[in-house]
């Protein structure tokens, strides 16, 4: 092998080994990457955007959730399984709890392909 090839598979080599080096997560806070998420309802101090907390279901089932306005008006929401639903201000106002109901939501679709519906009850 004379010596530009070997240099040029040396800087390719670096290269590869830079390159992959950056792709490794070195965050200092890596305790909360590999903490997992809590379940139910969680509020964030201060908001991030207009985002200001949410709701996370740990289960293998569709939920009905209520939630409360600041303003002390309520609501209700579908949760599918194992997902999520974020919270975000409306002007001064925010969410400031939600919780599990008994009450089954609206689902549309056929079995094994269901989704929440767009209508859900009021409870």
């Amino acid at each position: 092998m004379n010596a530009n090839t070997a240099r040029a598979l040396t800087a390719a080599g670096m290269l590869l080994a830079a390159t992959a080096v950056g792709m490794i997560d070195t965050s200092s806070n890596t305790a909360s990457a590999i903490t997992p998420q809590r379940c139910g309802f969680y509020a964030l101090n201060p908001a991030q955007g207009e985002k200001t907390g949410g709701y996370v279901h740990c289960g293998n089932s569709f939920i009905l959730i209520k939630y409360h306005w600041s303003t002390g008006s309520t609501g209700t929401s579908c949760i599918e399984p194992w997902g999520s639903r974020p919270f975000f201000r409306d002007g001064p106002h925010r969410i400031v709890n939600a919780y599990y109901v008994t009450t089954p939501p609206n689902l549309t679709g056929p079995p094994g392909n269901q989704r929440c519906s767009v209508g859900q009850p009021r409870v």
